[in-house]
C-alpha cells in the first residue's frame, strides 16, 4: 500500500455530531469513513476468530487438512480468478472475483451486500403490492430477557413460539385474508437484560385499508402470550402506555417509527425489513456490530470479544430474512421466489470495471488493512486512485 491502512485513513477523517440529546452526543463519521469501517470490522472479526481452527483428518489419504469454524475467518481473503476486478455500480464499488462467507448475521461487508438486495427484492413487492390496491403493516414480535440467558435458548424459544403461534385456530382466522408475510429478526444486546431477539414482520393484504393496528395487536397479544408462556418465554404487553410485547403498524412508509432504527436517513419500508442490522446501538443498548467493534477495541480476551463468539455460534443456521411466506405473492407478481445468502454475497460484481488487481497485490493490501482505503481512492479517483493506493 502505498499510504496507509484501513484505521489510517478513518482516522484521518473529520467527525461531526449526529445527535444531541437523552443526554447524548452521538458522533457522525463521514460516509467514507463509514464504509472504510465495514473493512475494519471484517478484519477484526477475522483477528477475533482466527484461533477457531479445527483439525480435520481425511482418513483415506492420511492428510490434515485445518478448517475454522467460522467462513468469516477467510471471507475476502482468497481470489477465485487471477485478477480481482473492481467496480462501480451505480453509488456501489466492490470487489469482485474473491471468495466471499455469505454470513448475513456476522459478516459486515456481505450483510452489506446480502441486505441491499433482500431490501430490493421486498421494496419490488411492497410496491406490487401498492400498486394493485392492497396495504401492508409491520407486526413485531418481543418476549421478555434476561441476562443470564443465552443467545441459542432464547433465540430456539423464540423461533418455536413463533411456529407454535401459526398453529392456532385464532392465528388462522386472522390471517385468513393476508396474501404474503415477510420476516425479518433482529438481535440487540444490552447490559441490563442480555439478549434480545425479536421478529420484525411485514404483512401484506389485498385491500386498502387494511386492518386497524390497534385492533389487530388487541387480538394477536393473548395468541402470543399463550404461546410464549408454553415455551418458557415471558412477555408485557405494554410498557410504559407503549405495545412492546405485540406492536402493529401501517406500513405505507414506515417513517413514524423507523427513526428508531438510524437517526440520521429516511427510511422506507424495504429498509426497516433488512437495516436493522446494520444501526449502531445506544441507550446502553447494542447491535451486533456494536459488539464486534467493543470486541475489536477490548481484545479477544474482553466480554465483548465472548459475547461475538456467542452470538456467531447461536445465529448458525437461522434466517435473517425469509421470503417463504411471500411466495405466492412474489410469484404473482412475477418476481424472484428463491434467494440464496451465498450467491448473493459472491454474485459478479456490476457496472464499470475501474481497474484490476493482480493477486499478488491482492494479497499485500489484504495483509495490510486496507481493503477499504483502496476502495475509497477507486470511488474517488477510478483508475488512477488505484494505481495511487498500489504503488504503481
Amino acid at each position: 500500500m502505498g499510504t496507509g491502512d484501513d484505521l489510517d485513513y478513518v482516522r484521518s477523517q473529520p467527525v461531526g455530531v449526529r445527535h444531541v440529546g437523552d443526554g447524548l452526543a452521538i458522533p457522525a463519521p463521514t460516509e467514507s469513513a463509514r464504509r472504510v469501517r465495514r473493512y475494519l470490522l471484517l478484519h477484526g472479526a477475522q483477528e477475533l476468530t482466527s484461533s477457531y481452527w479445527r483439525r480435520k483428518i481425511d482418513y483415506d489419504t492420511g492428510e490434515v487438512q485445518r478448517r475454522s469454524e467460522f467462513r468469516i475467518s477467510v471471507c475476502g481473503r482468497q481470489p477465485v480468478d487471477d485478477e480481482v476486478r473492481v467496480y462501480r455500480h451505480g453509488e456501489s464499488v466492490g470487489y469482485s472475483g474473491v471468495m466471499r462467507c455469505g454470513n448475513v448475521w456476522g459478516c459486515i461487508v456481505c450483510s452489506t451486500k446480502i441486505l441491499r438486495r433482500r431490501a430490493e427484492h421486498i421494496g419490488a413487492l411492497f410496491g406490487a403490492n401498492h400498486a394493485a390496491g392492497g396495504s401492508a403493516v409491520m407486526v413485531t414480535f418481543t418476549a421478555a430477557h434476561r441476562l443470564e440467558h443465552p443467545l441459542s435458548d432464547t433465540l430456539s424459544r423464540l423461533k418455536k413460539a413463533l411456529r407454535a403461534m401459526t398453529a392456532q385456530r385464532a392465528y388462522v382466522d386472522i390471517v385468513s385474508t393476508r396474501t404474503a408475510m415477510v420476516n425479518t429478526t433482529e438481535i440487540t444486546w444490552a447490559e441490563r437484560n442480555g439478549w434480545h431477539p425479536h421478529s420484525h414482520q411485514a404483512w401484506f393484504w389485498p385491500f386498502r385499508p387494511g386492518p386497524d393496528p390497534e385492533a389487530l395487536a388487541s387480538r394477536l397479544y393473548p395468541l402470543w402470550q399463550r404461546v410464549c408462556a408454553r415455551h418458557g418465554l415471558e412477555t408485557l404487553e405494554y410498557y410504559k402506555d407503549r405495545r412492546i410485547g405485540v406492536d402493529v403498524r401501517e406500513a405505507w412508509d414506515a417513517s413514524e417509527y423507523l427513526a428508531k432504527f438510524d437517526r440520521e436517513r429516511d427510511w422506507d419500508l424495504p429498509s426497516e425489513m433488512t437495516a436493522g442490522r446494520l444501526k449502531t446501538g445506544r441507550s446502553g443498548s447494542f447491535t451486533p456490530w456494536g459488539i464486534l467493534e467493543e470486541a475489536v477495541i477490548r481484545g479477544k480476551d474482553s466480554r465483548a470479544a465472548d459475547l461475538w463468539i456467542e452470538y456467531l455460534r447461536a445465529t448458525r443456521g437461522y434466517d435473517c430474512v425469509s421470503l417463504r411466506g411471500a411466495r405466492d405473492l412474489l410469484k404473482r407478481y412475477d418476481l424472484p421466489t428463491t434467494y440464496d445468502d451465498w450467491a448473493d454475497a459472491n454474485a459478479p460484481g456490476e457496472g464499470e470495471v475501474i481497474g484490476t488487481i493482480s493477486g499478488a497485490s491482492y494479497d499485500r493490501v489484504v495483509r495490510s488493512g486496507g481493503l477499504g482505503r483502496l476502495l475509497e481512492a477507486a470511488r474517488t479517483d477510478g483508475y488512477f486512485g488505484l494505481a495511487r493506493e498500489l504503488g504503481a
